[in-house]
This record gives C-alpha cells, structure tokens and sequence, in this order.
C-alpha cells in the first residue's frame, strides 16, 4: 500500500511503514512539507497493522535543511497571521510524529539542521550515517527555534553552544553521548533502520503501543520516581489481562517465537 502527501511518500509492508521525505534539492520544509508530515502520521494513526515505522529522506545533500526560507521570503514580515499560522503548523507536525502510537525510527544519512532537528527529535531512534552531522544555523539567518528539540539529543550546556555559534556536530558524537542509536556507512542507513523497525515489529502490537504511550507521558509529565512508576503499573495491569501477554508467556516457557495478531 502507498500513499502520497506533497512530498511525503508513505508506503506499508509487513506491519512497517516507511515515510519517504522527497523535496529537492535539500529536502527544506515549506508549508506542503510540514502539512504533509501531519496528514502522513495521522493516517499511520489509523492503520492497527502498523508496528513500526522508519522516516528517512532522499538525496545525499541534506536529511532536511531547515526550513524553506522562501516561504518568509514569500510572505510580509508585517504579517502576524501568517507567522502565527505557520508557526502552528511546524508545531503540529513535529507534535504529529512524537504522538505516532508506535516507535519511529529516523534513518539519517545526511545533514539534519534547523528544522530537521525537530524531525529527528521527535522520533523514537536514530540510525545515522558516518557523514550525517546535527546542528541549528537559526542564528545566521534571522531566526531562533529548535532548541528544545536539541536538548533530547545533545547535553544541556552543548544546546546553548549549538544555538549561539550554529555549531553542526556529526553522528559520532551523538552516538557516544547515547542518544543515537547507531552510526553506519550511508548505504547502509536505511537497511539498519528496517532492520531495528522488523525487531520491534516482531513485538506485541499492544505492548509496543502501550509502552510507547507510557514513555510519552512519563517525559511529558513531569513525574516523581515513584508517581512515574505507579502510572507505568496501570499500563502493566492493562496489559495483563490481552491475549497478547499469555502468548508472549507461552512462547517463552516454550521456547519458540511468539506470534501475535493484530
């Protein structure tokens, strides 16, 4: 099955999706980019066979290059209704990948600045390339933005370095810092990401979506150590009376793979 939104391709196959950003030459984000990303993940919302979906991007110039600076170019800079319409639009559609009810899994295997990151950092895991490098040039043309979507990748005093000098940091050094999850030659970036998207998939749908629930609210709630672990309860206590727990006990003590349907 596949699907088309502006530059967005999305196309499913063995409960994993794939969603294809395809805008040359940079693959910069103008306003059908971003609204295609909502109306891509909305729709991934609606497919229950999906368990897994990987992002990535064509080209080898840039994952994304920011955004499309013609767009402000394009528009008066008097103009209060159409930033406050656009800047609710980039929000959206970054919200729209963080709140895909299952992991996604970004395959990075070129440059990913300004609103790349908040692509990136929305997602579940990265798989990047050796070349691939990070960063937020807003300060060198005229805007601000992104860093608290750098700060879930990069450590606290890095993300004021990273705002105020623009400085691009490459894949390596997120991977030592934790927060990718592996670093591989370019041609083997998108391979590595189905790869970790089919073990996932191979998981108990339920599970999978109600841990990545779970981990969406505990990050976004704020919680104690033990508030967060009394709500994490529920999310066992949901899970303990589905078919799918049983099998995934069965399976083990049987020592064969489980299967679960959807």
């Amino acid at each position: 099955m596949t699907w088309q939104f502006g530059p967005l391709g999305v196309s499913v196959a063995d409960h994993v999706a794939e969603v294809v950003l395809d805008n040359p030459p940079v693959n910069a984000l103008n306003e059908a980019a971003y609204q295609g990303f909502i109306d891509a993940f909305r729709l991934l919302e609606t497919l229950p066979g999906v368990r897994a979906v990987v992002l990535t991007a064509r080209g080898t110039r840039a994952f994304v290059a920011g955004t499309d600076v013609h767009d402000f170019a394009s528009q008066h800079p008097d103009d209060p209704a159409w930033a406050v319409r656009h800047a609710r639009l980039v929000r959206t559609a970054f919200e729209a990948i963080y709140t895909c009810p299952v992991p996604v899994i970004a395959a990075v295997a070129a440059p990913a600045l300004g609103a790349g990151i908040g692509v990136v950092a929305s997602c579940d895991l990265i798989v990047a390339a050796e070349e691939a490098v990070f960063g937020l040039p807003e300060i060198d043309v005229g805007v601000l933005g992104g860093a608290r979507h750098l700060a879930r990748l990069v450590p606290p005093q890095k993300v004021r370095k990273m705002m105020y000098t623009g400085e691009r940091v490459p894949a390596r050094r997120l991977y030592e810092w934790g927060t990718v999850e592996a670093v591989v030659p370019r041609d083997a970036v998108l391979e590595t990401a189905r790869d970790l998207a089919r073990t996932i998939a191979a998981k108990s749908p339920v599970a999978i979506r109600l841990a990545k629930r779970g981990l969406n609210h505990l990050e976004l709630a704020d919680l104690s150590l033990f508030e967060g672990y009394a709500y994490e309860q529920t999310l066992t206590e949901q899970l303990a009376g589905h078919p799918h727990s049983r099998e995934a006990q069965q399976a083990f003590f049987e020592k064969r793979p489980a299967r679960f349907e959807d």
